[in-house]
């Protein structure tokens, strides 16, 4: 498997800005702002719509950031063995 070093150390500091700018530009809110549903104590409903609304750029970022994770433990439980 050959390897492209400066492609893959560009993208790595890529991402690093893009989280870094994404954890320190954004104004995180506080649970205070979770609309009240009497009805419904756990208020999946409003956490949802908080996260499909307000947050949705957080959430698209935490996603791609598991996703990455998810693809980087694959590829270290492969191994070596079949280069």
């Amino acid at each position: 498997m050959r390897t492209n070093r400066p492609l893959a150390f560009l993208v790595v500091l890529l991402f690093t800005a893009i989280v870094v700018i994404g954890a320190f530009g954004t104004s995180w809110n506080t649970v205070s702002e979770l609309p009240q549903n009497p009805a419904d104590q756990s208020n999946i409903e409003g956490i949802g719509m908080l996260i499909f609304t307000h947050y949705v750029a957080p959430f698209e970022v935490l996603s791609i950031v598991l996703l990455a994770s998810l693809i980087g433990a694959i590829y270290l439980a492969k191994g070596e063995e079949n280069q």
